[in-house]
């Protein structure tokens, strides 16, 4: 006997969750097992339970049987505690917005009589969908039981208050729960004199979100500083430029504001997949890895009904310069009201606000990463192949790009799908750039993957490599377009300063490291050569090897500050490093750029042939006035300088690039108290002074902040000439939300300049 007592406790104690799951699963199981074994619940009753106890249970079930079904009077979401728990104060939403991973308590107040257990059974029906089914896991019922699971939906009764007729409820919601909307109907069944009557009511919906505060959810972001900066954190920086001087845009994400949260969950919806299989993709949207990537597509507009036009051609009569936005809300807002017509137009920047946006609505941690010099590697080959005629110029090639910088993003999750060892940071990126699986998205890929020339593991690991790690190779074309030599190597250009905002302040924090190891290492190599043996090999590449790269040197510069609406000089030196003299002919090509590294205008070529003496300098100089360059720069503000060289004496041709940012004046203010109150109008003003030779026409100002209702904007009426100072009318915010510091951003617009930006800090408060 005593075996037989310690086998069943080891059973028992071993198989405890399994018993638990298995009455969970067949509620009415014990009670018809007690039924047929009386014996079992008199002697549990005699040897552990008090006469109190027996007491309250006899209360309970004396006296006749309810005369009427227990009535739903409301359902109260205690949204002021709930909210707080789940860290979903901020959103501005009239439904509950709760996390998963976690519990919350709703309180269900009766109409018509006090709740009796004994009598009556209530259950919570969550369904989410267009055609929910228990079956497809879209319909989940949950009846109130006496304790709670942490794996699965469970409800019980925490709390009685038999005045106001309300009793608590504690529901749990699984860690994966698919996230969305969900409608909730009260189901009441009472055992009457004639049977069992049920009342079944719709309440308001509730909308589940993932969690990173919990650590069960694959979102689990430990740091809680993290936490805040990365889920949330409604502003932030992304960072522009070139990789020698960056800069910094200013950008309010907004995910908290009114409509934003259903926007993001529309997105979901919208997709190609879901709309070919909703319930599939329904069930899929539990996970992180492929909401981020369904995103991805969703931002830009080319395979679906998308966000955002994508457009680098500097042609935007259509529409708005993508460097007139400085914030999402407007953009997602405008897409929505106009019944998902795509919003024109954007720029990589645009896109990864956008993305990190709804990324962090949905409660997936996320960030905008900017690389400078990316790598557009179109073959796949993990290599950018410029190609030269036999004169120095650039011919056609393969369309790779190396962008001046590009802006992608990152989501923070685990990766069950994945070998072990790829949690953590995923690059997901919506600028539509190359087609993934026939649609225009990109990602999540792992950043371990992407350092270690993995590009096998996850989605798109191969694009987001050579963004970072590409070797940018120049090669020399006869007049048949055939490759006859390699020109230069340059296995250090592409991925310089990844950056992204640090956490808790508004300075850069360098990922470069965790995205590639150090230029030169050996392990950068391994890396390198990992990913260039999985890539597509162009004929060319095995064919020619690179000589002689040292003799010629290159050394292209700007002199002094480049600032928009100032001159602009630029100096050329050509060092020969040999021990001989040469005579050269050099040739300089200076355009200005767009963002894809197409040329827009070109500003000048100069082409000749010089005797430079052994181990001597050759300096050429170009100036140019805002005339000269003024009209014809692109959003980024960006001017190209392509000098190739060529040594008579040997037929070798050196080459050399550099992009030079011309930065935007400092010349905007915004003009406001330091501290705003909560729901009382306020004035702002603009004030820019006009640093330019010529007069700034159809001016425009435009704002927005967090918290503060934004896109409001004002037309200048008449030219500011130059060297004036322009003051606006006065703009009325007024901002609906408390903080310690709201960011209001302001932009300036004109015929002549553009892309001119300001910030100001304040505090809100009642």
């Amino acid at each position: 006997m005593s075996r037989f007592r310690r086998r069943w406790f080891v059973i028992d104690a071993e198989n405890a969750e399994e018993v638990n799951e298995f009455l969970d699963e067949h509620p009415r199981f014990l009670g018809e097992y007690i039924d047929r074994n009386p014996h079992l619940l008199d002697n549990y009753v005699i040897d552990n339970v008090d006469e109190e106890t027996i007491q309250k249970w006899l209360d309970k079930v004396s006296g006749p049987a309810p005369t009427e079904v227990l009535q739903i009077l409301r359902v109260n979401y205690k949204k002021e505690t709930n909210c707080v728990d789940h860290h979903t104060d901020k959103y501005i939403h009239n439904s509950l917005v709760v996390r998963r991973a976690t519990t919350f308590d709703l309180g269900l107040v009766f109409k018509n009589r006090n709740y009796r257990p004994a009598k009556d059974d209530i259950v919570l029906e969550f369904t989410i969908g267009s055609d929910p089914t228990i079956k497809n896991e879209t319909k989940i019922r949950v009846p109130v039981g006496d304790s709670l699971q942490g794996s699965k939906w469970t409800c019980m009764k925490i709390n009685e208050d038999e005045v106001t007729k309300e009793v608590t409820l504690q529901v749990n919601i699984p860690p994966d729960a698919i996230i969305g909307r969900y409608k909730l109907t009260v189901e009441v069944a009472t055992e009457l004199k004639d049977g069992r009557q049920k009342e079944r009511k719709v309440k308001p919906d509730i909308v589940v979100l993932f969690n990173p505060f919990k650590p069960a959810d694959p979102v689990y972001m430990e740091s809680s500083v993290e936490r805040e900066e990365y889920v949330l954190n409604d502003t932030g920086r992304i960072y522009v430029g070139q990789w020698y001087r960056i800069g910094a845009k200013d950008w309010l994400f907004g995910q908290f504001e009114e409509g934003i949260l259903d926007i993001a969950l529309k997105l979901l919806r919208e997709h190609t997949n879901a709309q070919k299989n909703a319930t599939k993709s329904l069930k899929k949207r539990a996970s992180p890895a492929y909401c981020s990537r369904l995103l991805s597509a969703m931002v830009n507009c080319n395979d679906d009904n998308g966000v955002l036009w994508g457009r680098w051609d500097g042609k935007y009569e259509e529409g708005v310069k993508p460097t007139t936005w400085s914030g999402s809300v407007a953009i997602l807002k405008q897409w929505n009201r106009t019944k998902m017509n795509p919003v024109k137009y954007g720029q990589c920047w645009v896109f990864s606000g956008l993305l990190t946006t709804v990324l962090r609505a949905l409660g997936i941690p996320a960030r905008s990463i900017t690389n400078f010099n990316s790598a557009h590697d179109t073959e796949y080959n993990m290599t950018i192949d410029k190609f030269l005629t036999e004169d120095g110029e650039s011919a056609e090639g393969t369309g790779d790009s190396i962008w001046n910088f590009h802006v992608w993003n990152e989501g923070f999750f685990r990766r069950p799908d994945l070998p072990k060892g790829y949690d953590g940071w995923q690059a997901v990126d919506a600028t539509p750039q190359e087609e993934s699986s026939g649609v225009m998205q990109c990602g999540p890929a792992p950043i371990k993957a992407i350092k270690n020339g993995e590009i096998y593991i996850g989605s798109d690991t191969n694009f987001v490599f050579a963004e970072v790690n590409a070797d940018r190779v120049f090669w020399e074309v006869n007049d048949e377009g055939e490759v006859t030599k390699m020109v230069k190597n340059d296995k250090r250009h592409v991925g310089r300063n990844i950056s992204t905002k640090a956490v808790g302040s508004d300075e850069r924090e360098d990922v470069t490291l965790q995205y590639k190891f150090a230029e030169g290492s050996e392990e950068e190599r391994v890396a390198f050569e990992r990913a260039y043996a999985h890539g597509r090999k162009a004929p060319y590449h095995d064919k020619f090897v690179l000589e002689d790269e040292g003799n010629i040197k290159i050394d292209i510069n700007p002199v002094g500050d480049v600032i928009n609406g100032s001159d602009v000089s630029i100096s050329v030196k050509v060092t020969n490093a040999k021990g001989v003299d040469c005579d050269a002919t050099i040739t300089t090509v200076i355009h200005t750029m767009l963002n894809n590294e197409e040329r827009k205008r070109l500003l000048k070529r100069s082409r000749g042939t010089r005797k430079i003496a052994a181990g001597k300098d050759d300096v050429e100089s170009f100036k140019f006035g805002f005339g000269d360059y003024g009209r014809h720069l692109s959003d980024e503000n960006v001017i190209r300088v392509t000098t190739t060289v060529r040594v008579k004496e040997t037929n070798k041709l050196y080459v050399d690039q550099y992009d030079i940012q011309i930065e935007s004046p400092q010349c905007l203010e915004l003009i406001c108290a330091d501290e705003l109150k909560v729901r009382e109008y306020q004035p702002i003003r603009f004030k820019i002074t006009n640093p330019l030779k010529v007069a700034m026409t159809s001016a425009v100002f435009s704002l927005q902040g967090s918290g503060i209702s934004s896109g409001k904007s004002f037309e200048v009426p008449s030219p500011i000439e130059p060297g004036e100072t322009y003051t606006s009318p006065e703009m009325e915010v007024r901002p609906y939300r408390s903080s310690r510091a709201t960011t209001i951003l302001g932009d300036f617009d004109c015929n002549e300049i553009w892309n001119i930006k300001a910030r100001k800090r304040v505090a809100v408060n009642f």
